[in-house]
């Protein structure tokens, strides 16, 4: 059974004794004991009574007040027998939490030494086993004190307190405890990529294990995928700026996991066609500092850290060190190691020589045995490290280009590498000891890591409104000296996760759900837009036919999940309403209007001017909402299949960013033991909106990534024809058999555009498009594309179409396919509904 809430009991004072009311409503008095005699000032009880009064008035507690007004319920469904939803168990199963500092210390056998799982200028990380459950986190323990100390911990916090990604170390949760700082993540049994990569001969003398070369390519594409996911699929860019294997940890299938973001800067960035996309927390509001001392490791850090003019955190800071990273892997060796000889010593150097002599390979892990790997394949690696360790930053690929280069997706060779003869050494090594030119630290034959931190060198950072603190967040102009020895709770930021929201709230918010506030009509509901607390604009969807079981189940179904996914380009989750018997969900919201009401009013007007959805506009949505489909396909924590993606599930912001909304139907799996995702809605009930629903799950009920692929090939085609899906208008009711014969009498493609744009579309994309949105309605699920090819296709890559030599579908095959929706259709038209 569930722990669904745990009580802490404490020995009560005498004038707290009252009778007992037992359920059988007889009362039974309790007699008081003599007073006991006072307790020492510091004694345990008065110790963890301030404590707990000093966690509750805290910021850290976003959902919990002291003195806060008593609530009269009890966190449960009534109306409905035989459901219950109990809020604690709502949207925040797996969000990060608090821990105590007892469980901990049990956890780890009192920070044995003998459960240390490695160490650092940090402190020390601790494997421990929650005595609640048994299961396994990482305790990482901040050894340093003072301010600079406190805000790289906060800042680590806050940052992976919102990050989800399958290739990111997922954050459980924190502790603060009297002067010691805990961070608590889930625990990965390979440990950390240099202790597997480097390690040489065990003290058994018999030699270790080598890392295999498929491992060693997953690895790289997993630590890619997670910096593409923080420099451009999050609200605002994060840059790590200390990428090294010690911080690529590996999962028990040797998935890679980047962690520790002690030194990360966050920056808000600006999205295709100068759209910027707003902050999603607007009463988070850090300011950034204007100037920070370097942080990072010598054999990491891009050549620029080290000038004394310019220095500039950017995501291509991030590309070196990877560039480092992808040849350490292929080598085996550390990107500094003082036991080789002079000409050795810097990995980056000695490459760049064998690549001038035209001897690459030997760069290769001679570990590795013939046969176990294609030279191909290792000098292609080596190749892109190279290239994301170019001296001038703006020579290196950004990590996009690095994802597809990785996966073999991009078409032709790669770019040639310039001859490094003429590229400054990364560092001047002599035989004694050197110092870097520009830089406090001093080389020396040490096995020990070297840090650099330059005080002459600034990042510049974004101004204005970001969701996070940085690492080294000073105080800003207008803040008085006093207030720098404020206490620790006021130095942290508070962790947001989406919490219960009073129905008193909601009402305030929304006018008590007015037409003028009403936005449109959602899955299974209505959406009103609202201003929470008078400050944070929110979208509330309020769920109708609240009685229904089945809905119900859904509506826990969406909160347990839906605070768990970040991107850009889905909606994100505020929180949750379950009094007076409502079933309401919040978001945080900025948007303008669904994709559905821009597509299909057509007499819409916008200050006297007809509202029309400019082409660039829908180039761009598709675009992102591909990019949000394919996080939730193959880059999150698991898998989502969304079940419901409809142009009505999008919602556009004022600058036209999409964001896809509606997981109300969504199907969340999991992974067994073997890393295989698993079922766990056995239910095969067909569940969507007629129209977007792929045949094969009309006739089967089994929800299938090849079902979301064909959904968002029926918004492609909507986004450029300016037409339903369906619409019974027509003689022809469905959109993709409208389309279908439209194939079939090869018409020019000019037919399919939308009117309204008056011929001022790129003749190029709408062919793009519309061969896209064919592709992904084919009746036969395997002759569509994957979410990454269409992110591909999209992005210009066209030879995708021809990968699998596609057909054309013959009428008969195509009305066999669709012989369910078909006669559903011809039902309706029957009884005249229209």
């Amino acid at each position: 059974m569930p722990l669904s809430r745990l009580c802490f009991v404490l020995p009560a004072d005498s004038n707290e004794i009252e009778l007992v009311k037992h359920d059988n409503n007889h009362v039974q008095a309790q007699t008081p004991p003599p007073p006991p005699p006072p307790p020492p000032k510091d004694s345990f009880l008065n110790t963890v009574r301030r404590l707990l009064h000093r966690f509750l008035d805290s910021k850290w507690t976003g959902c919990c007040h002291y003195n806060s007004p008593t609530k009269h319920y009890s966190g449960l469904f009534h109306d409905t027998a035989g459901v219950e939803l109990w809020d604690k168990e709502v949207g925040s199963n797996n969000n990060p939490r608090i821990f105590s500092y007892a469980e901990l210390y049990i956890g780890s056998k009192g920070f044995s030494e003998d459960e240390v799982l490695g160490s650092g200028g940090f402190g020390k990380v601790y494997r421990a086993i929650l005595p609640s459950d048994g299961t396994a986190v990482a305790v990482k323990c901040l050894a340093e004190r003072g301010e600079r100390f406190e805000k790289t911990f906060a800042a680590e916090l806050v940052a992976v307190a919102h990050l989800r990604h399958r290739n990111l170390v997922r954050l459980r949760g924190w502790c603060v405890h009297e002067d010691q700082l805990l961070l608590v993540y889930d625990y990965m049994p390979n440990r950390s990529l240099d202790r597997i990569l480097f390690r040489r001969l065990e003290n058994t003398g018999s030699p270790p294990a080598v890392l295999n070369w498929d491992h060693r390519k997953k690895i790289v594409a997993g630590l890619a995928a997670a910096l593409f996911y923080l420099h451009e699929q999050l609200e605002t860019q994060i840059i790590h700026r200390d990428v090294k294997t010690s911080n690529v940890m590996l999962d028990s299938h040797y998935n890679a996991r980047l962690g520790d973001f002690g030194l990360a800067r966050w920056l808000e960035h600006e999205l295709e066609y100068q759209i910027k996309t707003p902050s999603m927390q607007k009463n988070h509001q850090f300011r950034l500092s204007e100037t920070t001392r370097i942080g990072g490791t010598i054999g990491y850090l891009p050549p620029e850290s080290f000038q004394k003019r310019g220095g500039i955190a950017t995501a291509k800071s991030d590309v070196f060190s990877f560039g480092v990273v992808v040849l350490e892997v292929v080598s085996g060796r550390r990107a500094v190691d003082l036991t080789y000889p002079d000409d050795r010593i810097i990995l980056l150097d000695w490459t760049r020589r064998l690549s001038d002599e035209g001897k690459v390979l030997q760069a290769g892990d001679n570990r590795l045995s013939d046969g176990s790997y294609r030279l191909s394949e290792m000098e292609r690696l080596i190749h892109i490290g190279l290239l994301c360790t170019l001296h001038h930053p703006q020579n290196r690929p950004n990590m996009k280009w690095v994802m597809e280069a990785l996966c073999g997706n991009l078409h032709g060779r790669l770019p040639d590498l310039p001859s490094f003869q003429s590229h400054p050494l990364y560092i001047n090594i002599s035989s004694s000891s050197s110092n870097t030119s520009n830089s406090k630290t001093t080389t020396t034959r040490s096995t020990a890591t070297t840090t650099a931190a330059s005080d002459s060198s600034n990042f510049i950072t974004a101004t204005g409104e970001t969701i996070y603190a940085t690492a080294e967040n000073g105080s800003s102009s207008d803040t008085n000296a006093s207030n720098k020895s404020s206490s620790r709770k006021n130095i942290f930021p508070m962790v947001e996760t989406p919490r219960e929201i009073s129905y008193k709230e909601i009402i305030s918010a929304t006018n008590n759900f007015s037409d003028s506030q009403r936005v449109a009509e959602l899955d299974f509901g209505t959406a009103y837009q609202g201003f929470l607390d008078n400050k944070h604009r929110i979208l509330v969807k309020r769920l109708g036919m609240k009685t229904c079981p089945a809905l119900r189940e859904r509506f826990s179904n969406e909160l347990r999940n839906l605070g768990r996914l970040r991107h850009r380009n889905l909606v994100q989750l505020r929180g949750w309403c379950t009094e007076q018997g409502e079933m309401l969900v919040v978001y945080d919201y900025s948007a303008n209007r669904l994709l559905s009401n821009l597509l299909f009013h057509h007499h819409g007007y916008h200050n006297n001017v007809r509202s029309v959805l400019k082409w660039r506009h829908r180039y761009n949505i598709l675009k992102s909402l591909a990019l949000a489909i394919r996080y939730l396909h193959e880059e999150w924590e698991e898998q989502v299949i969304h079940r419901n993606i409809t142009s009505s599930a999008v919602i556009l912001d004022s600058d036209m960013n999409p964001r896809l909304s509606s997981f109300a139907l969504a199907e969340f799996l999991t992974r067994n033991e073997d890393g295989h995702h698993v079922v766990i809605d056995k239910n095969k009930s067909v569940r969507g909106i007629f129209g977007y629903m792929s045949p094969e799950y009309m006739e089967s009920g089994d929800a299938t990534l090849m079902a979301d692929v064909y959904s968002f090939g029926v918004v492609v085609l909507e986004v450029v024809s300016g037409e339903m899906a369906v619409d019974f208008r027509r003689p022809e009711v469905l959109l993709v058999k409208r389309v279908h014969e439209f194939e079939v009498r090869k018409r020019g493609y000019e037919e399919m555009a939308d009117w309204r744009l008056n011929g001022e579309y790129d003749e190029k994309e709408l062919v793009r498009l519309i061969n896209l949105g064919i592709a992904c309605t084919r009746s036969n699920p395997e002759s569509r594309p994957s979410t990454r090819q269409i992110v591909q296709i999209l992005d210009g890559h066209d030879r995708c179409f021809m990968e699998e030599g596609r057909k054309k579908e013959r009428r008969e095959e195509w009305r066999q396919r669709n012989a369910s929706s078909l006669s559903l259709i011809r039902g309706i038209q029957a009884l005249g509904i229209q």
